[in-house]
C-alpha cells in the first residue's frame, strides 16, 4: 500500500475543492518565483527606470537607474533587449505609457527578467506589485532590484521583498499626508498652490503674485458678460478666442475653461483649498459681488430649461450675411443654420435658378476666416497712419482716465497688502473695495467705448481683426465690402469689391497687399488660396 506523503495526509479529509486550493501555489507562502541569480548567460533582460516630478527638479537621475541596472546585468553576461523609462510619472498606480508597455512585452515573452534601481521605481502600492509579481511569474519573468537583495526561493526573502513593498507604499501614503498638510497651511496664510491663473503672474523668488492688466481685463469682462444673464460659457469662449487670447496653457478658449474660471475663487481676492477659502495675498481682479452675482446666475440656469437661456441654439457669426455671393451665378448665398454648424448656401435650385454649383454649401468659420484674413492683409499708408497717430494721442481725456485707474489699481493692491498682514481689518477693507471698485468699474467703461491701443502698430489691419469681438469683426466687414466672391469649385474667396467710401482704402493698398483690381470694381487676390 502506497503511503500518502505529509502534505497528502494533512488534505485528504477535505472535499476535492478545498484540496485543490490548499495544494495550489500561493505568492509569498510557497517555493514561487525564482532566484535571478540562477538565470544563466545571455539571458534576456529589460530595464526600467521612473522618477516622479518632484524627484526631478532635486535631481534624482534616471541616468544614473540606468547605469547601475547595465553594471548589474553586465556582471551577470544578461543580454540587454529592452530599456523602459518613465520620467515624471508617480509610482502611486501603473498607468505609466513605458511601464504599462514593457508589462505587455513581457506578456510577450520579449525579456526573462526586469531589472530595476529599487522597488520603489517599479511600484509603491502593494497590491499593484504583488499582482503584477504573480502575473509576470506566471509568464516565467522574473524582477530584481539591483540594490535589494529579493531571493524568492526562501521564506526569508519572500518577506524580505513584501516588507519592501508594504514600507514603499507607506512612504507613499505619507508623504502625500505631509503633502496636504503643508497646502493646507500655504492656503491659510493666503498663498496659492501652485500656478496662479489667467491674469496673474507670480514671482518666484518672493512668491508674491501681480496682476497681469491685459489679461485681468479680459477676464473681468468675461465676468461681467455672464452677469447679465444673457451669454453662456461657450459665448465667453467664442469672444475670448475672438479677442486672441489665449488660455495659460496657450490653447483656445474653451466652455470648460471659461466655467472654471468663471468659479475661480482666486479672481475675488481669495485662496481656496479642499472646498475651504482664506483671503488671499493677492489683488482682486473682481469684486465679491461680482463674483457672487455671477454665482448666482450660473444656480439659476441649472435649473432652468436649456431653451430659457438659449442653450439649445448655436449662435452662428453670419458675418458675410447678404455680402456673399457666388462667383459663378453671382446669387447672394443664402444663410443655412444647424443644431451645430451655420452653413452659406447657393439659393438656386430654391429660386428655380441655373448654377453649376446649385445646392452646395461651405461652412460660415471657413469661409469667415478667408475674408477675415484677407483684410488683415490691408497695409495702411504712412501718411494715414501718421494721422492716425496724432488724433489718439490728442485724447486728453483718455489719457486722465488711465491715470485714474493706475491710481485705484495701486490703491486696491495696498488695502489687499494690508489686509493680508493683519494691518486692515475685514469690515474696513470690504468698506474701501466698495469705494473704488463702482469708480473703477465705471472708468473701464468708458474706456471701452472712447478709447483705442496706441501701442497697437498701424501698418495693417491684422491687429485690429485680432482684437475685434465677432459682433465687431462683422460690423468692420459690412463697412468696408460690399460684396465678396466665393468659387464652390476652388474652394475659396477669388475677389470682393469694397464700398465706394472706402475703395481709396483698397486701392491704396493694392500694389503692396498683391491684389489686381478689374474693371468691374472687384479687386482679385493673387496670395496663396485667393487667386482669382
Amino acid at each position: 500500500m502506497t503511503i500518502p506523503a505529509e502534505d497528502d495526509h494533512d488534505t485528504m479529509h477535505h472535499s476535492p475543492r478545498r484540496r485543490r486550493s490548499l495544494r495550489r501555489k500561493r505568492l509569498m507562502d510557497v517555493d514561487q518565483g525564482g532566484n535571478v541569480e540562477q538565470l544563466p548567460p545571455g539571458t534576456p533582460v529589460a530595464i526600467y527606470s521612473r522618477v516622479s516630478s518632484d524627484e526631478q527638479v532635486h535631481g534624482y537621475s534616471l541616468a544614473a537607474q540606468v547605469q547601475e541596472c547595465e553594471v548589474f546585468a553586465k556582471q551577470r553576461s544578461w543580454s540587454i533587449v529592452r530599456y523602459y523609462s518613465d520620467p515624471g510619472q508617480s509610482a502611486r498606480d501603473d498607468r505609466r505609457p513605458a511601464f504599462s508597455r514593457m508589462i505587455e512585452e513581457a506578456h510577450q515573452g520579449v525579456f526573462k527578467a526586469i531589472l530595476f534601481h529599487k522597488l520603489d521605481r517599479f511600484s509603491r502600492n502593494i497590491e499593484n506589485t504583488l499582482r503584477h509579481f504573480r502575473d509576470l511569474n506566471a509568464c516565467d519573468v522574473l524582477i530584481a532590484s539591483v540594490t535589494e537583495d529579493f531571493d524568492f526561493t526562501t521564506a526569508q526573502g519572500r518577506l524580505v521583498f513584501r516588507m519592501m513593498a508594504l514600507f514603499a507604499q507607506w512612504y507613499l501614503e505619507n508623504l502625500s499626508a505631509e503633502v496636504v498638510k503643508s497646502k493646507l497651511e500655504m492656503a491659510r496664510r493666503g498663498i496659492q498652490n501652485g500656478a496662479v491663473p489667467f491674469g496673474y503672474v507670480k514671482d518666484q523668488q518672493s512668491n508674491q503674485v501681480f496682476v497681469v492688466e491685459q489679461e485681468a481685463e479680459l477676464i473681468r469682462t468675461a465676468f461681467e458678460l455672464y452677469a447679465t444673464g444673457t451669454h453662456t460659457d461657450q459665448t465667453i469662449a467664442d469672444f475670448l478666442n475672438a479677442s486672441a487670447s489665449r488660455t495659460r496653457r496657450g490653447n483656445r478658449w474653451s466652455k470648460d475653461t471659461v466655467t472654471d474660471s468663471l468659479q475661480n475663487e482666486f479672481y475675488h481676492g481669495m485662496v481656496a483649498y479642499r472646498d475651504q477659502v482664506w483671503p488671499g495675498r493677492h489683488p482682486a481682479i473682481v469684486s465679491r459681488e461680482l463674483f457672487d452675482r455671477v454665482r448666482e446666475i450660473r444656480a439659476r440656469h441649472a435649473h432652468r430649461p436649456r431653451s430659457a437661456i438659449g442653450l439649445d441654439k448655436v449662435v452662428h457669426a453670419n458675418l458675410l450675411r447678404r455680402i456673399v455671393c457666388c462667383h459663378q451665378c453671382g446669387r447672394t448665398l443664402r444663410i443655412q443654420s444647424t443644431r451645430k454648424y451655420g452653413y452659406y448656401l447657393e439659393p438656386s435650385r430654391l429660386r428655380a435658378g441655373e448654377c453649376v454649383h446649385s445646392g452646395s454649401r461651405v461652412r460660415m468659420e471657413f469661409l469667415d476666416v478667408q475674408v477675415v484674413d484677407l483684410l488683415k492683409q490691408v497695409k495702411l499708408p504712412e501718411e494715414w497712419q501718421q494721422a492716425i497717430r496724432h488724433s489718439l494721442q490728442s485724447h486728453d481725456v483718455i489719457r486722465t482716465m488711465e491715470k485714474r485707474l493706475q491710481e485705484i489699481e495701486r490703491e486696491l493692491q495696498r488695502a489687499g497688502r494690508a489686509f493680508a498682514d493683519g494691518h486692515m481689518s475685514e469690515k474696513d477693507y470690504e468698506r474701501r473695495r466698495r469705494k473704488l471698485l463702482p469708480e473703477r468699474d465705471q472708468l473701464l467703461q468708458s474706456r471701452m467705448e472712447t478709447t483705442f491701443d496706441t501701442n497697437i502698430p498701424l501698418e495693417s489691419m491684422q491687429q485690429f481683426m485680432e482684437a475685434a469681438t465677432r459682433e465687431e469683426r462683422k460690423r468692420i466687414l459690412h463697412l468696408l465690402l460690399e460684396s465678396v466672391r466665393y468659387d464652390f469649385g476652388r474652394k475659396r474667396v477669388v475677389a470682393f469689391k469694397p464700398h465706394e467710401a472706402h475703395a481709396h482704402l483698397f486701392y491704396a493698398a493694392a500694389g503692396s497687399s498683391g491684389w489686381n483690381q478689374k474693371e468691374d470694381g472687384f479687386l482679385y487676390a493673387e496670395s496663396p488660396g485667393m487667386n482669382g
